[in-house]
């Protein structure tokens, strides 16, 4: 809160992410205040309603400084409170594997917007940690970067039977300020253990309709004197969002002669787009592959092939070039030069044969179709031979500044990835040994790597 705006880290962080994580806003007395407020009322809801002083604490967060800042410059001026405060997880049928949100279907009330250096967020879910979320506790989990997802989400990912390794559960200290994307897919998984306080007020923009109000006067139907004289196609397009009946919306459909109110809330909402059953995509690649802008393929190469090739690597050592230090400057990443073994198309048979294999194989063939379009080529093959001390390689790329040739776009049902490196794991790579690393879903962001 230095300046008027936020850093360009956070704006870079909420752009890829779809949620910021704010730390040690609140003070340890504070947050013993708030709790000892709630073990008092012993109650998840309504504490703005309170007797004081309990509910001053809880309106004081309705306006926390630090809070208002954030909610300026990522929903907008005007936004205001949606839904009032409560635990999170306490209410009936609150706790499940399904999945809410993502993009699409777009729900404009929700979304997010960015265009020409302004932003908002339709929909934020402001939560108060007042206690902390360890690894492995449950509570909130969300899926990283789909606030933007171009994709449908796979019915075994909301259902929470195939996680695809892209859910995430929220680590979080007492006095933590977590700012979620009500766009974000999400969900409140079951505790492990004793629940965790976890306070939630949810805020909209300043013209978005997300819920109805909580009290009596929502209940009642609030339309024109006259509404009682039409048909009920014409009251279905008459409603009062924040009243009854406008929550989901009427929904109003036609077959070109006639209209009717369709039982069902589901929304109409036409598409030219044809699913093709012979496009050889996979749903679940070409979700996780849009959502993130990586995909792996497990167990492509079998063991002849793997032996074969760490064999040419192994016989030409002598080959091998120490190139330039690459970590930018990071004292962390810091190092010798990388090593890298070139011109393996060019070796020698039978040595060349593993890697002449890659280059247009049937998996990767498949996959660079859909990915990018035909028409592709190769750049060339090299193994990177890194050992103990090697540096690491700074980030790089990312979407801010464009750059056409290795951009990343999706229209009318494809994807448009310009450039796409393939790498062949040679050797099992288990984590804390370093290697490839990246940042999921910053191939669509709108700001700049920090």
């Amino acid at each position: 809160m230095n300046g008027e705006i936020m850093s360009n880290e956070e704006d870079y962080a909420f752009d890829v992410a779809g949620y910021l994580h704010v730390l040690g806003v609140l003070k340890p007395e504070e947050v013993e205040a708030l709790n000892q407020a709630l073990d008092g009322m012993g109650e998840s809801t309504g504490m703005l309603g309170w007797s004081t002083p309990q509910r001053e604490l809880f309106r004081n967060l309705l306006v926390h400084p630090k809070l208002v800042w954030y909610l300026n410059q990522i929903v907008g001026h005007g936004f205001r409170l949606d839904q009032a405060p409560q635990l999170l997880g306490y209410r009936e049928g609150e706790i499940g594997d399904k999945l809410v949100g993502g993009d699409e279907p777009r729900n404009p009330s929700q979304a997010y917007y960015q265009q020409n250096g302004r932003r908002s967020s339709q929909g934020l879910k402001v939560i108060w940690a007042l206690e902390d979320v360890a690894e492995g506790d449950g509570g909130l989990v969300v899926v990283q970067a789909s606030h933007k997802s171009n994709v449908g989400t796979p019915r075994d990912l909301v259902t929470g039977v195939d996680e695809m390794g892209l859910v995430k559960q929220l680590v979080l200290k007492a006095g933590d300020l977590f700012l979620l994307a009500e766009s974000v897919l999400q969900c409140v998984r079951p505790w492990n253990g004793d629940s965790k306080r976890l306070l939630t007020y949810w805020y909209a923009g300043r013209a978005a309709i997300q819920s109805n109000g909580p009290g009596p006067g929502s209940q009642i139907e609030s339309l024109v004197g006259w509404a009682k004289e039409t048909t009920p196609e014409q009251k279905s397009v008459m409603y009062k969002p924040g009243f009854k009946g406008s929550n989901p919306a009427p929904v109003l459909n036609t077959d070109g002669g006639k209209i009717w109110v369709e039982e069902s809330s589901e929304v109409v909402h036409p598409s030219i787009y044809i699913r093709d059953p012979n496009s050889g995509i996979d749903e679940k690649e070409f979700y996780f592959w849009d959502l993130n802008g990586y995909l792996v393929v497990p167990s492509v190469m079998d063991e002849e092939w793997l032996a074969q090739a760490n064999e040419a690597v192994d016989k030409f050592q002598d080959r091998i070039e120490v190139g330039s230090e690459l970590s930018g400057g990071s004292k962390s990443q810091a190092g010798t030069g990388r090593p890298l073994l070139p011109g393996l198309l060019d070796l020698p048979a039978p040595y060349c044969t593993p890697f002449r294999s890659m280059i247009a194989h049937p998996d990767i063939v498949r996959r660079l179709n859909w990915m990018g379009g035909s028409g592709y080529r190769t750049g060339g093959a090299a193994v990177f031979c890194a050992v103990q001390g090697t540096s690491g390689h700074s980030l790089h790329d990312g979407n801010e500044p464009m750059s056409p040739s290795r951009g990343y776009f999706f229209k009318n049902g494809r994807s448009y990835c310009e450039t796409i490196s393939i790498t062949w794991q040679l050797r099992d790579v288990e984590p804390g040994l370093g290697g490839f690393a990246c940042v999921p879903g910053s191939h669509k962001t709108q700001y700049p790597m920090p």
